[in-house]
């Protein structure tokens, strides 16, 4: 039998580890992935606008391949128009609540949502 390979140190090793991996996967998604009241565009690596998501605008972004536009409305927002060739970006549809971004690769834009004091940090690099 496997237990026989394991002393009682090893055994309460492994039930706190097990105990603090669903405690995390129960808290911690809630206090990464909020839900985000600011739009931030960037271009490249500059970002160039925060927007709030309850207030209804058009915003047009310079990309080296020309202007995207973005739309905010009623709480959501999306890529309506971009010089890309696929249109990737405007099918990606509406973002609504955190933990996601709109991309347009081939412009180098980036569409995210956070909250007034947002980090440059993500859920992955917390």
């Amino acid at each position: 039998m496997w237990l026989r390979y394991f002393t009682l140190a090893d055994i309460i090793l492994i039930l706190l580890m097990g105990i603090v991996v669903i405690f995390l996967s129960i808290f911690l998604p809630q206090k990464i992935i909020t839900a985000g009241d600011m739009v931030f565009i960037q271009s490249g690596q500059k970002l160039v606008g925060r927007y709030s998501l309850n207030q209804d605008r058009d915003v047009s972004v310079a990309g080296p391949l020309g202007e995207t536009k973005v739309l905010i409305r009623a709480g959501k927002v999306s890529i309506s128009g971009s010089p890309c060739p696929n249109q990737y970006c405007v099918k990606m549809g509406k973002l609504g609540d955190g933990g996601a971004a709109l991309v347009c690769v081939p412009n180098e834009i980036v569409v995210r949502l956070g909250g007034k004091e947002s980090s440059e940090l993500d859920a992955i690099s917390r």
